[in-house]
C-alpha cells in the first residue's frame, strides 16, 4: 500500500483521533492534510455508546465538521442490520448506554432495559458498553437467551482507552453473557465486514485506493483485510509494540499516531 494512493479513509475515533473528548496529536494536522489532498473519510466506530448525531455534535466540538452520513458506528449498524431483520415494534432486551438505546428507538424497536426481564416476547438482547452493568442485567439477559431470543454483541472489544489507561470495553460485558449463556453472540460491529462494506458504499472508495487508521489488531485491521483495503495501525490506542510482534494479524503500515500520518500525508 502507497500512502499517495490513498484517496479515502475510514477512520477509528477512541485511541486514534481522541481518547474520551481528548483529541490526540496530529487531530488538526490530520483533517488539514486530509482536506489538502481531497481524501475522502469516515468515522468508523466499535462504540456504541453515543448515537450518529452525537458523534457529529462530538466532532464538531473538536473543530471538525461531519454530516451524520459519515459517522458509522456499531450502534448505527446493529440498528440497520436488526431494522432489517425484524419489524417495527418488536421489544429488544438491551444491555447498553442512552445512545445505544436511541439508535435502536429510531429504528423502530421497543427496548427493554434494567435487572427484570419484560414480560413481553423479546426478539433479540443486544449487549454493548454499559456502565451501570449489573448482576441482574447480566441474569435477564441470560434468562432471555436461554429462552430462545437471539445474542447480538455491537463488538467486541476488552478494553477502550482513555486518557487514565485501558477500561474494560463492551467485549468484558458480552464476555459475561456469553459465559452465563452458553450461547455465542453474532457480533455487528468490526471486524464484521458489514460496517466496513457501509462505511465504503457511502464514500464511493475503490478499494485499491482506500485504507482504514486503527489502533486494534483484531478489529480495525483484521476487518480492513477482510473486506481488502489497505490497514494502517497507530500506536497512540490500545495495542502494544509486544501483541504486535507476536501477532499473526499484520497492518500495512505502522505508524506512532495520527501525528505521523499527517506528516506523512503533507510530504507527499
Amino acid at each position: 500500500m502507497e500512502l499517495d494512493t490513498i484517496t479515502h479513509l475510514l477512520i477509528d475515533g477512541d485511541g486514534v483521533l481522541y481518547k474520551r473528548n481528548d483529541p490526540l496529536p496530529g487531530f488538526d494536522a490530520l483533517f488539514a492534510a486530509l482536506a489538502k489532498r481531497d481524501i475522502g473519510w469516515a468515522l468508523l466506530t466499535n462504540n456504541a455508546t453515543r448515537d450518529v448525531s452525537d458523534y457529529v455534535e462530538k466532532l464538531g466540538a473538536l473543530g471538525v465538521e461531519a454530516t451524520e452520513g459519515q459517522i458509522f458506528s456499531s450502534a448505527r449498524a446493529t440498528a440497520e442490520t436488526l431494522k432489517a431483520r425484524y419489524a417495527e415494534g418488536d421489544h429488544l432486551y438491551v444491555i447498553g448506554m442512552q445512545g445505544l438505546v436511541d439508535s435502536l428507538e429510531a429504528a423502530g424497536f421497543v427496548c427493554h432495559q434494567g435487572d427484570d426481564v419484560p414480560d413481553q416476547p423479546v426478539r433479540a438482547v443486544v449487549t454493548a458498553l454499559d456502565l451501570d452493568i449489573t448482576y441482574g442485567k447480566i441474569a435477564a439477559a441470560m434468562h432471555l437467551i436461554r429462552a430462545g431470543a437471539a445474542f447480538i454483541a455491537t463488538n467486541p472489544d476488552l478494553t477502550f482507552p482513555t486518557p487514565e489507561g485501558l477500561y474494560p470495553g463492551a467485549g468484558t460485558i458480552v464476555a459475561a453473557v456469553e459465559a452465563a449463556s452458553g450461547v455465542e453472540p453474532e457480533v455487528i460491529g468490526k471486524p464484521e465486514k458489514a460496517i466496513f462494506e457501509a462505511a465504503l458504499g457511502y464514500l464511493g472508495a475503490d478499494r485499491a485506493h482506500a485504507a482504514v487508521v486503527g489502533d486494534r489488531l483484531n478489529t480495525d485491521i483484521l476487518g480492513g483485510q477482510a473486506v481488502g483495503i489497505g490497514t494502517i495501525l497507530v500506536m497512540s490506542g490500545v495495542t502494544t509494540p509486544e501483541e504486535l510482534a507476536e501477532s499473526d494479524i499484520q497492518p500495512d503500515v505502522v505508524m506512532r499516531g495520527i501525528d505521523e500520518l499527517a506528516e506523512a500525508l503533507n510530504a507527499l
